[in-house]
């Protein structure tokens, strides 16, 4: 039995981006199960392996995660790898924006801005959730804020840096790895160490301390910010042909329904938009609201990749090392294995797309030359809202706009003009399509299909987040879909279920 998230958080590390459909022996870019049996045999084999590991993170070795984590804080420094061009050489492909954060002002104080930063998202949300302020003594200019959800939603930590008088929200957390800290300080890059060592304060007898206190947060110091409530399902039709509006609208409001009821019954929400291939009309339900993107983001990296492909700059079968920054928790097993590998850029977008691999995932980030070009790839393509805003991992912020995120009208927008064969060149464009259809983890996208769809795919999900996307060959209308949910259910039967029934309805409305 899978229990919830909170209740066992060795599953989640492996399985955040995605459900294996089989129990087949894994190759070496599979992905790496801990917390699900698959027989007496599977259960040995990983707990040698992860004594194994234990032993050579407790001595201080210099392989497999060992010498990530230790490259990581500055002990060791493996082998730099390939050449891999500099972030300045990559410059945008089209004319367009390149979506960024920019926190306003709230409150001329980090927990003002922090409080009316989650409370305005996160459902459940009080003034007595502001735990208290973290100042850092290495930057006076930074802060941090511990914010407790309600029930099962966990402590989130936001990372505050001011500037002149004002205050921008940079960073946010999970706080749920306390045995695991290097998890989740994969995406803390920059913010002072003092901050990174008080996200848990009782690690203090068994790491150095940060030497903060916390301060409380006065009564009545907190703005006045209305409760975050599940939005209602707004359903949309652009442009839907007349002899089509009627089948369309049926499953529009099946979509809908199941919508309203998730967030009715967990307090979150969730959103889907479905383009017709053939036609370009589209319809979704809350297709403009923005999600946390999960491994979804992995699409526009794949374009990104491509795109350098056909740019000349690389080839699939050329050779890069990772990096100690490339590593990241979650799904893979690259982060296993030690920081200066070699492997190809086809090896690479194999496991990104069909096993979910984060240190593939960020490799390939860092050789096309950082999230900015991946932003830009994404704006050209009709698609500004969705921004590749840290590494990919395992962990997730409080909100996401201090995450990866998108909306589905611009997911499926990208996946539209990877069918069309505009995203890159049409053989790079038919390769992507290739490569998604290869994806053997479960979908519960493809269990709302008919058996033996062909469906070219991505998912992801975080905690209460789940997401997946694709193409799918419907015989009479084939479509693209994109659907995302977040703060909704931990429980992730409830997560298959929202988006195996969004999948049904689409399918529905495109005509049996």
């Amino acid at each position: 039995m899978i229990k919830r998230f909170k209740n066992s958080r060795s599953w989640r590390r492996s399985d955040e981006d995605g459900w294996r459909a089989d129990d087949r022996p894994r190759r070496l870019f599979g992905l790496r199960s801990r917390g699900r049996s698959f027989g007496v045999l599977a259960v040995l084999l990983v707990s040698v392996i992860f004594a194994l590991l234990a032993l050579d993170f407790a001595s201080g070795g210099t392989g497999s995660i060992g010498e990530y984590l230790s490259a990581l804080s500055g002990k060791t420094s493996p082998s730099s790898g390939g050449e891999l061009p500099a972030p300045e050489e990559a410059p945008a492909p089209e004319e367009g924006p390149i979506p960024e954060f920019v926190a306003g002002q709230l409150e001329d104080t980090p927990e003002g801005l922090a409080y009316g930063a989650v409370a305005a998202e996160i459902p459940g949300i009080t003034p007595d959730s502001i735990k208290g302020v973290y100042k850092s003594k290495l930057d006076p200019a930074w802060a941090s804020v511990r914010v407790e959800g309600p029930d099962d939603e966990g402590v989130y930590v936001l990372f505050l840096k001011r500037e002149g008088e004002t205050w921008t929200a940079l960073k946010s957390i999970r706080a749920d790895e306390p045995e695991y800290p290097e998890y989740e300080n994969v995406v803390l890059d920059g913010v002072p160490e003092d901050l990174v060592g008080s996200v848990y304060p009782q690690n203090a007898a068994t790491a150095e301390p940060s030497g903060l206190l916390i301060e409380p947060v006065e009564p009545g110091s907190l703005p006045s910010v209305e409760s975050a409530e599940a939005p209602t399902a707004g359903a949309v039709a652009d442009e839907v042909p007349e002899e089509e509006r009627e089948r369309v609208e049926e499953g529009l409001e099946e979509a809908r329904k199941t919508i309203e009821e998730y967030g009715t019954a967990h307090g979150g929400t969730a959103g889907v938009y479905v383009q017709d291939l053939e036609g370009g009309w589209g319809y979704g339900v809350n297709p403009d609201e923005t999600f946390f993107s999960a491994s979804v983001i992995k699409i526009p990296i794949m374009i990104a990749v491509y795109r350098r492909i056909d740019e000349g700059r690389f080839s699939l079968k050329e050779e890069f090392a990772t990096a100690p920054e490339d590593w990241a928790a979650g799904a893979g097993t690259l982060q296993f294995q030690e920081a200066g590998g070699y492997h190809t850029v086809e090896e690479y977008l194999k496991v990104m797309m069909t096993q979910s691999d984060n240190v593939a995932t960020n490799t390939l980030t860092r050789l096309v030359g950082g999230p900015k070009y991946v932003n830009a790839v994404a704006a050209s393509l009709g698609a500004p809202h969705t921004t590749l805003y840290q590494e990919v991992t395992s962990e997730r912020a409080a909100v996401p706009l201090l995450d990866n995120r998108t909306t589905p009208r611009d997911m499926s927008t990208i996946l539209g003009s990877v069918y069309t064969g505009q995203a890159a060149s049409p053989e790079s464009c038919q390769a992507m399509v290739d490569l998604m259809r290869q994806n053997d983890l479960q979908s519960s996208l493809k269990d709302g299909l008919p058996k033996g769809t062909k469906v070219a795919n991505k998912g992801g999900w975080l905690y209460k987040v789940y997401a997946e996307a694709g193409i799918v060959a419907h015989e009479n209308n084939p479509y693209v879909i994109a659907i995302f949910s977040k703060h909704g259910s931990a429980d992730v039967e409830e997560g298959k279920a929202l988006l195996k029934g969004i999948s049904e309805s689409a399918w529905q409305a495109q005509g049996s």
